[in-house]
């Protein structure tokens, strides 16, 4: 149940040392009817969001205007894949990303609590639930764009299995009883329906996880005061308080098998699906429009802008900086086109939707990194003290700390490079220790449309796959008990980055090739290269790991507070 084991998918095959170029050959195109319908949505989005939300005084107040909800809701902006026979937009998921995108673009937090409840909320779950007084309940709550997300997260941790709120069965049957503390609950200042995580006291079920589909009005539901972050001001997240909260039984979501907190429950392939997908909006599209927005301010710092007598974009490491932004702007883009374009079985990119979590948000940190290197040169400077002094604010701070909250948010980043690397990466792996038999050639196994330096990169990304391959054989082989090569998360998240950099690679190359551009093809030789010494720095990681007990006793010296005299 814990592995996210679906059919082969380019993933797959690149982790077993056998990248196929013909899964990327026929690279996922939007088709002109679908484009124009998003482009449409986008332009109507972004009109409502400028007239809505002023973003230098939500900065100020750390506050959404009191009425940020209607407008959005007007516009059918909590509608956006629900299907028109139930009054929504019916967009595509890749339309939905294009629109939350672009309402990102303008500010972030309106934009994530749109993401999360489309890809988090009770409609997400639509698809799963049998006909009944749940099915319908959520229906309608979708149809009038009730707004809904995920409530799981508590004091204890996000990372626990066990979960401290508990749902006890009543005397008469008839109702669960749940009792507990949420935390970080992104939408609960404004949503009316929220899936509760509890586990279950007494029954059957007893000690295993339960997910009730929980009505917010309910008697005995406290939602505290907003949290406040270092990014993403503004954004509807709060507490959640539940004291003797009487859910009936029928709004509990029954999974088959049950949830056991023995195994890891949210890499079940009916909750990991939902999971996955709801990523791609709630943070590779706010990562992508944050990009975007680097490279709009990078282009009106250059503007006009020369040192001794030279253009300052002529200068050799501003050239790189812009390219290398360029060029990670195409693989968010070519990932997100994979993932949500590619038809066909949905579970066919379940693995490539896991991994652009980090792939997108880690990608959007190395633009806004380099970004605010390039504008420091005039002084690192808050939009304040720009104003203050007459200057055009550019917004760059609050881009920086957007972005980093995009890398923590859903899970802090190296812990879900392991989480990753433990269930895409080793996990088949201990399924199936034999290693993969080479492809036989062919002619559709090479790459076609690729530039010279670009087919030697596709080589590289031969080699590298399969270097990969028996090196994740080693370990696997090295410990037979999963447990144990858990525990080196050394090598569990060198792998998991290691997995999506050759990933993330091999989608720039089968976009380039696609759209047969001189832009992408330059934009995929740029990241290429700029992944290849990535992938030196994790395979070094791998081949040499670190000692752990020198990790662990100075880990204790630190923490005791010893110090060199």
């Amino acid at each position: 149940m814990t592995d996210v084991h679906h059919a082969s998918s380019l993933l797959e095959e690149l982790n077993r040392g056998r990248p196929a170029w013909p899964l990327l050959a026929d690279f996922p195109e939007q088709d002109e009817e679908d484009a124009a319908k998003g482009t449409a949505a986008v332009h109507e989005a972004t009109e409502v969001l400028r007239g809505l939300v002023d973003v230098p005084e939500v900065e100020r107040t750390r506050s959404l205007p009191p009425d940020w909800v209607k407008p959005l809701r007007d516009a059918g902006l909590y509608a956006l894949t629900t299907p028109a026979s139930r009054g929504g937009r019916g967009l595509s998921p890749y339309n939905a990303y294009r629109v939350i995108s672009a309402l990102a673009r303008h500010s972030v937090p309106p934009a994530v609590s749109v993401a999360v409840h489309t890809g988090f909320g009770s409609s997400a779950y639509l698809p799963l639930l049998p006909d009944g007084p749940l099915k319908d309940t959520v229906a309608a709550a979708d149809a009038a764009q009730v707004i809904s997300g995920d409530a799981d997260t508590e004091p204890t941790g996000a990372a626990n299995r066990r979960r401290a709120t508990t749902a006890r069965l009543d005397e008469q049957g008839t109702h669960y009883v749940l009792d507990g503390q949420k935390v970080y609950i992104q939408n609960a200042p404004v949503a009316g329906l929220l899936r509760v995580s509890a586990t279950i006291l007494g029954g059957e079920d007893n000690g295993r996880v339960g997910l009730f589909f929980v009505p917010t009005d309910l008697p005995g539901i406290t939602v505290g005061e907003p949290h406040s972050f270092v990014g993403l001001r503004g954004v509807p997240n709060a507490p959640l308080s539940l004291t003797g909260v009487r859910v009936p039984v029928a709004f509990r979501f029954v999974v088959d098998p049950a949830l056991s907190t023995e195994q890891e429950w949210r890499l079940q392939n009916q909750l990991n699906d939902v999971s996955v997908r709801a990523r791609m909006y709630a943070i590779a599209a706010p990562a992508a429009a944050l990009t975007a927005l680097c490279q709009d301010i990078a282009r009106d710092f250059l503007r006009g802008r020369r040192v001794d007598g030279l253009d300052l974009a002529a200068y050799g490491e501003v050239q790189n900086i812009v390219a290398r932004n360029a060029a990670d702007m195409m693989a968010q883009e070519a990932v997100a086109r994979w993932c949500l374009l590619t038809p066909g079985d949905p579970a066919r990119v379940r693995r490539e939707q896991m991994a652009a979590k980090n792939i997108t948000s880690v990608t959007c940190w190395r633009v806004v990194e380099r970004t605010l290197s390039l504008l420091a040169a005039r002084g690192l400077e808050t939009d304040e003290g720009l104003v203050a002094r007459g200057r055009e604010p550019h917004g760059l701070e609050r881009v920086w700390r957007d972005a980093r909250m995009l890398r923590v948010s859903g899970g802090v980043d190296f812990f879900v490079d392991h989480f990753y690397a433990v269930s895409n990466v080793f996990g088949p792996w201990y399924e199936d220790p034999a290693p993969a038999a080479p492809a036989l050639p062919s002619a559709a196994a090479s790459p076609q449309g690729l530039s010279p330096v670009n087919e030697r990169h596709w080589a590289d990304i031969g080699a590298r796959s399969a270097w990969f391959a028996e090196r994740c054989r080693v370990l696997v082989a090295a410990h037979p008990r999963r447990a144990d090569l858990e525990k080196r998360q050394d090598l569990t998240i060198a792998a998991g980055r290691f997995s999506c950099e050759l990933l993330t690679a091999a989608l720039v190359l089968g976009r380039a090739a696609k759209s047969g551009t001189e832009r992408d093809q330059l934009a995929a030789d740029v990241y290429c290269t700029a992944a290849e010494a990535r992938l030196a720095g994790l395979a070094h990681r791998l081949d040499h790991p670190r000692d752990a007990g020198a990790d662990a006793a100075l880990g204790r010296l630190a923490l005791a507070g010893e110090q060199e005299e």
